[in-house]
């Protein structure tokens, strides 16, 4: 997977300074969560030699090894790949230079508040007399009010800035952002459309590109998947890894462990070289178990199934045909012109590795249209056939409606649907309420600690506005 790789030194730097500063908030959470009993380490300067060219920001020679990985190596026929996949798959036990940061996959949760009527006429209305506060002062309304709740409740407990867009009918009615694009770097305010890191809000991305191509009849949705990742990696696939097929990929029955080292501790450089240590120690069996090993693989198979690049798939079957331009894979490090700084401490490649798991980049304008096109109720391009949504909003084990994870989007009941993004310094969410509106908020910064409280927040927001009516 191709990206562009801007080690820009000063803003290295000056992204260490705000971690360090953000770190000593109260109410943090870089995402992928700590682990229990998890002390915050002191953040160590960067290391200034930041030339090389390998696409993860770190030089392999200088990292030590996993001791699960060494021991990946070593090939093992497919007849025993079963007896010993418990000696073999204890990659979380593994120790590197950064192990004590203590990162750890951020596991999605289906709770939300109970869906209350939108008041849509409210939406669209603008009071003849805006009324007035204690002070006199004219008070906000409509939207208006709706920015200043979201204003207050984000720009707090270290954030820097965010972001939200509104869609009513399959039609941005409102977006704003608040808060400084790069701080300490420029005084330049975010603005609508501005991209922010969106973290696991990349695996519906990557569910509505590998759909499209079972639709096509490219691969079926249980057809073993496997050898062909393993092929597209060159590596030798344990008897569990062939048995990988899509579906089992998108809804997270593939029996991968959670891979933390590999993606949050700089135990792989990147997604293709955590795949390989996947692929070799193979999947195993049973239910639900969420791990970003399921999409990096994805992205992978995407690319195996098409001889391109997965970035340039999904801009031919989703991005372009939505008319979105500007997103991308983007690098641990680099902000680009438009896109917003998420402060990271020194030595992380967590962008780099997660691929299709986790490492897009995308305004919430573009999360809203990317949600939008799977609602058949609304006008415009529809990726997906109507069946194949559904899939995707069913959860594993259980039928449509009901709270759980389904085909790369979350369910949260009452024909609610969307996703959750968490990483270092970052919370997204968009949330399609089954009413006629879709909305998305992002957030750089460590708050708030768990990232579906944004629904709550915009809650309040949308009762502010007088859009939905108090609890």
């Amino acid at each position: 997977m191709q990206r562009t790789n801007g080690g820009r030194i000063g803003a290295v730097l000056l992204v260490a300074v705000l971690a360090a500063v953000l770190a000593a908030c109260t109410d943090t959470d870089p995402t992928s969560r700590p682990s229990p009993g998890f002390v915050p380490a002191t953040v160590q300067p960067v290391a200034t030699d930041i030339s090389r060219t390998d696409p993860a920001g770190t030089d392999p020679d200088e990292k030590t090894a996993p001791s699960v990985t060494e021991r990946a190596d070593t090939e093992v026929p497919d007849s025993d790949v079963d007896t010993v996949v418990d000696t073999v798959l204890i990659d979380d036990t593994a120790t590197t230079d950064i192990d004590e940061l203590g990162l750890s996959t951020d596991e999605p949760t289906f709770e939300v508040e109970p869906l209350r009527p939108f008041a849509f006429e409210a939406a669209d209305a603008t009071p003849a007399v805006p009324p007035v506060d204690d002070s006199g002062a004219a008070a906000p309304t409509g939207w208006a009010a709706f920015d200043r709740s979201l204003e207050d409740a984000l720009l707090r407990n270290g954030n820097t800035a965010a972001s939200v867009a509104v869609a009513i009918g399959g039609e941005v009615v409102h977006e704003d952002a608040f808060g400084l694009r790069a701080p300490f770097i420029s005084e330049d305010e975010v603005a609508p459309g501005d991209r922010f890191r969106i973290a696991s809000i990349s695996k519906p991305i990557t569910a509505i590109t590998l759909l499209q191509l079972v639709e096509d009849g490219v691969v079926g949705l249980d057809d073993e998947v496997g050898q062909l990742v393993a092929d597209q990696l060159q590596v030798t696939p344990s008897a569990g890894a062939r048995r990988l097929t899509v579906r089992r990929l998108l809804n997270h029955t593939s029996g991968f462990e959670k891979y933390d080292t590999q993606f949050f501790r700089n135990g792989a450089d990147s997604c293709e070289d955590a795949a390989r240590l996947g692929i070799r120690q193979g999947a195993g069996s049973g239910g639900y178990r969420y791990s970003n090993m399921n999409f990096c693989v994805a992205g992978i198979l995407i690319e195996a199934l098409t001889g391109k690049s997965y970035e340039e798939v999904v801009y031919e079957q989703l991005l372009t045909p939505l008319g979105l331009s500007g997103l991308r894979l983007a690098n641990t490090y680099d902000p680009g012109p438009g896109e917003v700084l998420h402060p990271s401490t020194p030595d992380r490649n967590y962008m780099e590795t997660l691929g299709g798991a986790g490492s897009w980049i995308a305004s919430p304008t573009d999360l809203v249209a990317i949600l939008n096109s799977l609602d058949y109720s609304t006008p415009g391009f529809k990726p997906l056939e109507p069946n194949t949504v559904a899939l995707m909003e069913t959860p594993v084990g259980g039928i449509a409606g009901q709270r759980g994870y389904g085909l790369g989007l979350i369910s949260y009941g009452d024909g609610r649907y969307g996703h959750t993004g968490t990483i270092e310094n970052t919370h997204a969410m968009v949330l399609n309420r089954s009413d006629g509106v879709i909305w998305s908020i992002t957030v750089s910064g460590p708050y708030p600690d768990d990232t579906p409280r944004l629904e709550a927040i915009i809650n309040r927001a949308f009762e502010a506005a007088g859009f939905i009516s108090g609890q």
